[in-house]
């Protein structure tokens, strides 16, 4: 019952940063839709998915390091900072690289200068964020992220909608949105105390640094598989091509977000859980309620998603809504690789994260060489699809040296084919296809009928300790 609890509460307090960032990152789709062309959004889109992999190679990930080791029993935590606040100082100098990145790119119209702070002030937050999530101090870390994103949707609509700054005001907001909210963090992480006795064991920096520059690559694998097909449909396609399959993501990002407060917490239980007799009866037991869930939700985007773009957002990013099933299948088999990648957290193996991303990122790369010439946006959104179901399958295989996960039982088996055939269906266009889904849902609803009496139950007896 305790570990349920710890488990619980974890997930509680992630689901805090999630919910309240999600949401105001959500209601700001729509102001950025106004506010933005097609192409402004997609060179928006583009100098942020350049950021996606920049700012893990300046840091070399050493927050990942800094919340992984603190972790451990007896750690040395002052060394641990110590050790994190160096490599972020170098990131400072290390940034100034993106200006020879900006000039591949002729089409980002957007200040050098405001790129390299928007990548240098991402880096310095990633990197004390991460010391609270090592020090447990998880609600002061949700309230971070909180701050965060509320500084950064109150400057949008600020510099946006009031002076009027276009793209670089865009940047700006969350340049100083990350600047003040790692201030919070430095306080409520006690960096100024830790860092006055700042020290650094040469053995420890060593274990550090080779656990987080091997998950560089690993970001480098991930960004393209992620972000490489914005790149190439833009390159391919053109900018107001990129901005509408940006768009595309945002409602699977309600699905990874979902699954990202599970597994940020499930990653905690893993590594306290790592020694006890009946681990491989609990993470199966965890692993079939994750699995439950997001057939659930992810077939009830399906079926909403139309009606809801219409209006969500500006009529000339309708279409993005085309490209999200094959986005939403994808995200659902990744959240489940994500779910086994706690394996290589427990054990230190980044090379089990690093392979599994190397293969979804020459799956992608090659899939997008193929068919965005071919099917446009559609073979992009295809691509990606496809990668993350391979790095699914990957891990599959791979996490089973640490332990049996029941991936493919006949219950699991037949919920994905419904999860399939749901993302066909939102291709009928007509009010017939409609009813389609709706029936999709009742059946996804009534093949797990005794886990959601259970999630009502759940949430019923937590109101009611709320009331």
């Amino acid at each position: 019952m305790q570990r349920k609890a710890y488990l619980a509460k974890n997930t509680a307090l992630f689901a805090l940063n999630s919910i309240g960032t999600r949401l105001i990152a959500f209601f700001l789709v729509p102001i950025y839709t106004k506010a933005f062309s097609t192409s402004e959004y997609g060179g928006v889109d583009l100098v942020t998915t350049i950021a996606t992999i920049f700012v893990p190679i300046i840091t070399i990930n050493i927050g990942e390091a800094v919340m992984r080791f603190s972790l451990d029993e007896n750690a040395q935590r002052n060394e641990i900072i110590s050790i994190g606040a160096l490599f972020t100082s170098l990131s400072i100098i290390l940034g100034t690289s993106i200006f020879a990145v900006l000039m591949i790119f002729p089409q980002i119209a957007v200040d050098g200068w405001i790129v390299y702070l928007y990548c240098v002030s991402q880096g310095i937050y990633q990197t004390v964020s991460c010391n609270l999530r090592g020090q447990e101090k998880l609600l002061q870390y949700a309230l971070g992220n909180i701050i965060s994103t509320f500084l950064a949707a109150f400057f949008s609509i600020l510099f946006l909608m009031v002076f009027g700054l276009g793209v670089n005001g865009y940047f700006l907001a969350y340049i100083l949105s990350f600047l003040l909210a790692s201030f919070y963090c430095i306080v409520t992480g006690d960096l100024f105390e830790i860092l006055a006795r700042f020290s650094v064991d040469k053995k420890l920096m060593k274990e550090m640094v080779k656990y987080s520059t091997v998950l560089v690559p690993n970001s480098l694998m991930w960004w393209i598989m992620n972000s490489s097909d914005h790149v190439m449909v833009t390159a391919m396609i053109g900018v107001a091509a990129n901005g509408i399959y940006a768009i595309s993501y945002k409602l699977p990002s309600i699905l990874s977000a979902l699954s990202t407060v599970f597994n940020q917490a499930w990653s905690y239980s893993a590594i306290h859980e790592d020694k006890s007799d009946d681990r491989e009866a609990f993470h199966n037991n965890m692993f079939d309620k994750l699995v439950r869930f997001l057939l659930i939700v992810t077939v009830i985007l399906m079926c909403i998603m139309k009606p809801f773009m219409k209006i969500y957002v500006d009529v000339a990013y309708y279409d993005a809504w085309k490209y999200t099933p094959y986005l939403l299948v994808g995200n659902f088999f990744l959240t489940i690789a994500t779910f086994l990648s706690t394996f290589y957290t427990v054990n230190k193996d980044s090379k089990g994260f690093l392979f599994s991303g190397m293969t979804g990122a020459v799956i992608n790369v090659s899939l997008n060489a193929l068919l965005i010439p071919v099917a446009g946006i559609h073979g992009a959104a295809l691509a990606t699809c496809i990668s993350y179901v391979s790095v699914f399958l990957y891990r599959v295989r791979d996490t089973r040296k640490y332990m049996k996960i029941n991936v493919f039982n006949s219950k699991y088996l037949i919920g994905y084919a419904v999860l399939i055939i749901s993302a066909c269906s939102m291709f009928i266009n007509s009010w017939g296809g409609q009813v389609i889904l709706f029936a999709e849902v009742v059946l996804i609803v009534l093949l797990n009928l005794k886990f959601v009496k259970e999630c009502i139950n759940v949430t019923g007896k937590a109101a009611r300790r709320i009331l």
